[in-house]
């Protein structure tokens, strides 16, 4: 009986396992013409800023960028210092709501839907600060892969923002938050 059990409780172990492993959703890279497109799913053409290497949107509440770096490893160590970062806001209880991160060798992306009052945090990839001081709303995510950071994200806490937000994501098939 008590060999039945330990079989039974590594088994159902195994699973929970496997199935937490199968919540990371991979991600593939995209390219910046279809980055386009799934920005302007919700922002007019003439609203946002393209160069042969970047296409972003800063404002209305948003701050929407598709940065390609040099190389792989340039992106890697711009995810690390993003790892770093939300990794101390989180452990320093700064953020107030749902996150998630998924971290592997080829890709890694971190949702966040909730207030923070970290100012430093987004400062890793862009000299955008959101805040000024007191908390933030922030709902979206920070993407890694190849030799991209993507950042699809608004910081008000209105269901048009987040609609668009979703929209956004949901064209380049990538995890909601």
């Amino acid at each position: 009986m008590k060999t039945m059990k330990k079989v039974i409780s590594v088994a159902l172990v195994g699973v929970m396992m496997m199935s937490l492993a199968g919540c990371a959703k991979k991600i593939e890279s995209i390219r910046l013409k279809d980055f386009k497109s799934a920005l302007e799913t919700v922002i007019d053409e003439d609203d946002y800023t393209a160069t042969d290497s970047n296409v972003y949107y800063y404002g209305d509440d948003f701050f929407i960028e598709c940065y390609k770096q040099d190389d792989e490893d340039d992106a890697a160590d711009t995810w690390e210092d993003i790892l770093d970062s939300y990794n101390d806001m989180v452990d320093d209880k700064k953020f107030d709501g749902s996150y998630r991160m998924v971290n592997t060798d080829t890709f890694g992306y971190i949702l966040l839907k909730g207030d923070c009052d970290d100012k430093h945090f987004l400062e890793d990839i862009s000299n955008v600060y959101f805040l000024e001081s007191g908390r933030n709303y922030y709902y979206g995510g920070i993407f890694w892969v190849e030799d991209e950071i993507i950042v699809v994200m608004t910081t008000k806490d209105k269901d048009s923002n987040r609609d668009d937000i979703n929209t956004i994501l949901n064209e380049m098939g990538y995890p909601k938050p």
